[in-house]
């Protein structure tokens, strides 16, 4: 009685059963919809692996603007971005397929590139010594960034209930 009581007193069996991935019963018509911003983000990631999986290209073309740039330290040479970027590209590949197909596997991963993002940027910016850009150049830059790293991994956690 006291158990029962505990269980429904505090609505345990709902909660437990409301999750699809955990009844597993939800058939593939009857899945929450991604919604315009995770659609936006996950074409956004894909052309950023694009970019990731061109690095080589890039740098080959123009050295000082081209290159990967991990935890703050820009990779100088057309190997090392050849080996690099498409490992990068790959990452990005898989994280916008989890978003795209609502995997719940994905908001692990988010969170993950929600702290590398911001950590890369400031190293970036205190490592090397380069001329300030605009305001209006590094306030639209925040924006995109931290919205796509920061806020994409926000939405999910918001909306994990949704992932299966």
């Amino acid at each position: 009685m006291t158990l029962d009581l505990l269980l429904h007193g505090l609505n345990l069996i709902a909660h437990a059963t409301s999750f699809p991935r955990m009844a597993d019963q939800t058939p593939q018509s009857a899945r929450a919809p991604r919604g315009w911003f995770l659609t936006v983000m996950t074409v956004l990631f894909l052309l950023l692996a694009l970019s990731d999986f061109t690095k080589a290209f890039q740098f080959a073309n123009n050295p000082a603007i081209g290159g990967l740039v991990v935890l703050g330290h820009k990779f100088h040479g057309v190997a090392h971005n050849l080996v690099l970027g498409p490992i990068f590209g790959i990452v990005l590949l898989i994280y916008a397929f989890g978003i795209w197909n609502m995997r719940a596997w994905v908001l692990p991963l988010s969170i993950v590139y929600a702290f590398y993002v911001p950590v890369n940027m400031v190293m970036f910016w205190s490592l090397h010594q380069l001329p300030p850009p605009t305001v209006g150049f590094i306030v639209m830059y925040l924006f995109l960034s931290l919205t796509g790293s920061v806020g994409t991994a926000i939405y999910l956690a918001y909306h994990r209930e949704r992932l299966n």
